[in-house]
């Protein structure tokens, strides 16, 4: 095909050239010079000479003209309505999405058609895009294990380059065109060393499946390269009330605040509170709507937590309620995720998490960002019947914008480990206070220097050089954002 086009340039081209001899030929009319006879003879008439010259530079420039015109990429303006159902990406001359960022849409335009008037997913409706994560961690305890945990993870490896995530998303929004009916869906692909903190855990016989056996990251070590899916759902959108959405198949929970997606979070490493009391992800059925400019509401129901396919034949609840205040300074949300799951006596008990996180903008350049984490697991706590597990803690987030390509952040937090059932300590309390710069060198790149401080009250979690254990422990890590 590229082969065809660049003969039917040659001949356009060659074209032009044939027609500018024919144009030559009667040069007097092409120089303009009405003093000049047709049959007069360059060789012999001076005035003559003028006019080929005159019509030869005419002719440069024109043939010039056309050429680049023939060899410039092409622009092509969608067809635009603003009362039809069909979204084209542009319409009337607004870029949709369009914020600027030279890296925006990069990997969409390696399937660009070659003559740059079309795209194979954005002619669909689909977007693809990615980053690559990268960075390291040392520990000031040198532990003999080589570990950071507990605490510090994702990048629990100590003074080891990670290649934590190289990040594929494939999506097409169901509700591009909020005026009609619509269809979507969206594929997450994950490979790093985060892949086996993100696969599902769960499984049939508390077996891992899907993803949980991929690249054996359910006995993965703590820098093993893997590979995982953690969302892969269809979604469908009805213009109803102020619009509908459900997602349908493996999706990212709507517990807490911190993420799994790099690109999502301020620091490097991870609160307690997203480690050991939240979901990482679910199955099965979930919608979203906005009751109103301030209030949007999600429920649905899923298999549970970090499973795939359903270990018990139990249902949980998942859900959320956010209020946003007019002016968008303020947040909060309300998040809950509910049911049955296998518990530490082989029979089946309620899980219940919720969170809480409240959002406040204090100036224009300071934020502040509160959360709290409940975790109950009747149950749940191998070493007593009966009794109920639970775990919980109290995160705080600061931030202040330096300029526009530096922010500042600090993480204070609090977690419980009341009856040890997450980490194997009861009664222990676990702190951190984590500080650290988000600077963008460019709109592509993006590096996070953090220094991170934890501490214990109730045991000696952390390892030394010589194999002891102590309640505290220095770590200071960096990584670094490539978008794509």
């Amino acid at each position: 095909m590229r082969k065809l086009k660049e003969l039917k340039r040659k001949a356009r081209l060659t074209g032009l050239l044939l027609s500018g001899l024919g144009l030559m030929a009667v040069s007097p009319a092409f120089g303009g010079d009405a003093g000049c006879a047709p049959s007069c003879a360059p060789a012999s008439n001076p005035c003559c000479t003028k006019v080929f010259e005159d019509a030869g530079d005419k002719l440069a420039v024109e043939l010039e003209r056309l050429t680049a015109e023939c060899c410039a990429p092409k622009t092509c303006a969608p067809t635009c309505t603003t009362d039809g159902c069909t979204d084209l990406n542009t319409c009337c001359g607004e870029e949709a999405g369009d914020d600027g960022d030279c890296c925006s849409g990069r990997l969409t335009r390696l399937f660009d058609d070659c003559d740059g008037c079309g795209n194979i997913l954005e002619d669909n409706g689909w977007k693809l895009s990615g980053w690559l994560e990268f960075g390291i961690t040392f520990n000031g305890n040198r532990p003999a294990n080589n570990l950071n945990t507990p605490g510090v993870g994702f990048n629990q490896a100590d003074s080891q380059f990670m290649l934590n995530q190289l990040y594929f998303v494939l999506e097409k929004d169901a509700a591009a065109n909020e005026d009609c009916f619509g269809w979507g869906g969206r594929v997450d692909l994950l490979v790093g060393s985060d892949a086996a903190d993100t696969a599902v855990f769960g499984g049939p016989n508390n077996t891992p499946n899907f993803d949980g056996r991929w690249s054996d990251n359910d006995i993965a070590t703590a820098n093993q390269i893997g590979l995982a899916m953690p969302q892969m759902y269809a979604s469908v959108y009805a213009p109803i009330g102020n619009g509908v959405t459900v997602n349908v198949g493996h999706f990212y929970t709507v517990i807490g605040y911190e993420v799994v997606p790099a690109t999502g979070n301020f620091f490097y490493s991870h609160a307690y509170t997203m480690q050991y009391d939240e979901p990482f992800t679910h199955t099965g059925v979930l919608a979203s709507t906005d009751l109103s400019d301030n209030i949007s509401l999600t429920g649905g129901i899923t298999t549970g937590w970090d499973d795939f396919e359903n270990q018990n034949n139990e249902w949980s609840f998942l859900g959320s309620v956010g209020w946003t205040s007019d002016s968008e300074d303020t947040s909060v949300t309300f998040a809950i995720s509910s049911g049955g799951e296998n518990d530490a006596f082989g029979g089946t008990s309620n899980l219940t998490i919720f969170s809480l996180v409240a959002q406040q903008k204090l100036s224009e350049n300071l934020s502040y960002v509160f959360q709290h984490d409940h975790m109950f697991y009747p149950n749940g706590d191998a070493n007593a019947a009966g009794v109920t597990a639970e775990a919980y803690g109290i995160n705080q987030y600061l931030f202040y914008d330096i300029c526009d390509s530096t922010r500042a952040g600090m993480r204070v937090e609090w977690w419980r480990d009341h009856n040890g059932t997450q980490l194997g300590a009861p009664g222990t309390n676990y702190y951190e206070i984590t500080a650290g710069i988000n600077h963008k060198l460019n709109s592509c790149i993006q590096v996070r220097p953090e220094v991170r401080w934890d501490w214990a009250d109730g045991s000696d979690p952390w390892q030394t050089s010589n194999g002891g254990t102590k309640d505290s422990q220095f770590t200071v890590g960096t990584d670094v954002i490539l978008v794509f």
